[in-house]
């Protein structure tokens, strides 16, 4: 008996409850049929989520305006110009803040980066990186010869070669004979050397483009030779002709470079060392005198490179200017006065 009541009950609260859902319905039909009587917009149907109505009619307003919608959608997706998100006329910032556009730099700022990424060390690591070339660029100021490697077309030089930059055949530029702005070929001046023109080739990893090797832990940097594609260094090629390889069973009938210089990212092979006077560069359009100083179009760098302080000028001041101007065309005594580092006054 007892469960012949909770059935009973069961149903009796489901009669009730669809009851309440078809009176629902009807009002629902009814207020729809007059918002369309009386040319107002339809009305939907919120409480389809809950109820289910199957009998509340639906008015072809609805139904038009779902198909036009449905259309727009359709249409927007084909069409790439309508999906285009239209542009904010204004900018929203919070209350007390104003607010800046963010404008690219046209031009790089490397130096203040540099600057900022190495600190105290920047100058003096400068300085060092460039030590040969300055003393290069001094003896060239002294000697009125410039002796620079780059490639023929080239209206600047790569690298600036002093007497202590390395030939092909192992030897220093000092080991050569004497050489002038007119030299073309000059011999190595060692015994036993087949070397019949001096030819710069690169003595430091640096001057190659690997930097990362100084940061190795125990890296020596006198143990660095550049390398052949063979895999052999330039001492172990012949240091005239087309400079084979002399180790046995090496096929390498000519050094093609493994590296790439630092300045211009070109083969080595594609250099050549020129010897020159002031005159002759002048006449190229190419720097000559104080311009063929490291950096000269950068002050700091260039301060940088003379005195190892970005902001010490004096060095540069005492060769451009006054009794001690660089010269342009014939060598004097600057060299003398420029070791020593410091300013000096004419009496």
């Amino acid at each position: 008996m007892a469960c012949n009541k909770k059935s009973t009950t069961r149903l009796c609260n489901r009669s009730e409850m669809t009851s309440s859902n078809s009176a629902l319905g009807k009002s629902l039909g009814k207020q729809l049929e007059e918002s369309s009587k009386e040319g107002k917009g339809p009305v939907e149907n919120r409480y389809s989520r809950h109820f289910d109505l199957p009998f509340a009619p639906r008015s072809q307003n609805v139904k038009g305006r779902k198909q036009r919608s449905l259309q727009s959608v359709s249409s927007k997706q084909h069409d790439p110009q309508n999906t285009v998100v239209p542009k904010l006329t204004r900018t929203l910032a919070p209350k007390g803040y104003s607010v800046q556009p963010i404008i690219p730099a046209a031009k790089a700022e490397l130096l203040p980066v540099a600057q900022a990424m190495h600190g105290e060390d920047f100058a003096p690591r400068v300085k060092k990186l460039f030590d040969p070339e300055r003393e290069a660029a001094l003896d060239s100021l002294k000697t009125g010869v410039y002796i620079g490697w780059r490639c023929k077309e080239f209206k600047h030089d790569c690298i600036r070669v002093g007497k202590d930059s390395k030939c092909f055949c192992g030897h220093c530029l000092c080991d050569h004979a004497q050489c002038t702005g007119e030299s073309v070929m000059v011999p190595c001046s060692m015994m036993r050397c087949e070397c019949k023109a001096f030819v710069f080739v690169p003595s430091r990893p640096e001057e190659a483009g690997e930097f990362w090797l100084q940061r190795r832990p125990g890296y020596d940097p006198t143990t660095w030779r550049a390398k052949c594609k063979c895999k052999h260094s330039h001492e172990e090629h012949h240091p005239s002709g087309f400079r084979r390889c002399k180790h046995k069973g090496c096929g390498c009938s000519r050094f093609f470079s493994i590296f790439l210089c630092a300045a211009c990212d070109r083969h080595w092979e594609e250099h050549e060392t020129f010897f020159e006077t002031a005159a002759v560069r002048k006449k190229a359009g190419m720097p000559y005198g104080e311009a063929y100083l490291p950096f000269h179009e950068f002050p700091e760098l260039r301060n940088a490179v003379l005195t190892g302080s970005c902001d010490d000028n004096r060095k540069y001041e005492a060769l451009s200017s006054g009794a001690f101007a660089i010269p342009d065309d014939s060598p004097t005594e600057l060299a003398l006065r420029l070791r020593g580092g410091f300013h000096q006054t004419r009496d």
